[in-house]
């Protein structure tokens, strides 16, 4: 997402979006910390996510419970950012977008592809998870290869940064001209 947005193409995660609705303050906080219990608070009073993923991605029920709190504000911020931003190309990230059935907010799906290794490595990277509760977290969704069928688009990213920004650039001047 940084590579599309330092080419000026406005971005948005849904993410971060998922992140901001459980803020202090914002909507979902209070019902999330009604029904998951004040165990999931930091220090500050905010919403220590990793206490809440270990109960979520261990329990499938208490996981769509989550979801179902949380993914209307993400759908309203993405609906905001698509009304906002309705001229050209902008970029959606949307790590469950097959999952939450959200292909229609978008003309074209892309999924980057790497190995599941890869994926367990990159995730545990950047979330400094267990091996296990990588690959648990990982069951939760639909696999890459999946997404991969799905997609109009695929990139390759399993040699890395390099090998990856060629596809991103042919990609973005292949969608420019349609």
């Amino acid at each position: 997402m940084r590579i599309l947005a330092g080419r000026g193409i406005p971005t948005v995660s849904a993410d971060e979006l998922a992140h901001s609705c459980i803020r202090r303050g914002r909507p979902a906080y209070r019902t999330i910390v009604r029904r998951f219990g004040t165990g999931i608070l930091g220090p500050d009073s905010q919403i220590n996510r990793q206490r809440l993923g270990a109960i979520v991605f261990d329990d499938r029920k208490k996981r769509k419970i989550l979801e179902k709190i949380v993914h209307p504000c993400v759908v309203k911020g993405l609906r905001s950012f698509i009304k906002s931003h309705n001229r050209g190309i902008i970029a959606l990230d949307i790590p469950l977008l097959f999952e939450a059935k959200l292909q229609q907010l978008v003309d074209k799906t892309v999924v980057v592809y790497c190995t599941p290794k890869q994926q367990i490595a990159r995730l545990r990277r950047r979330t400094y998870l267990s091996r296990s509760e990588a690959f648990a977290r990982m069951r939760t969704q639909m696999s890459l290869a999946q997404k991969r069928r799905k997609a109009d688009l695929v990139l390759m990213n399993t040699h890395g940064r390099a090998a990856l920004l060629p596809q991103i650039h042919g990609m973005y001047d292949d969608l420019r001209d349609m």
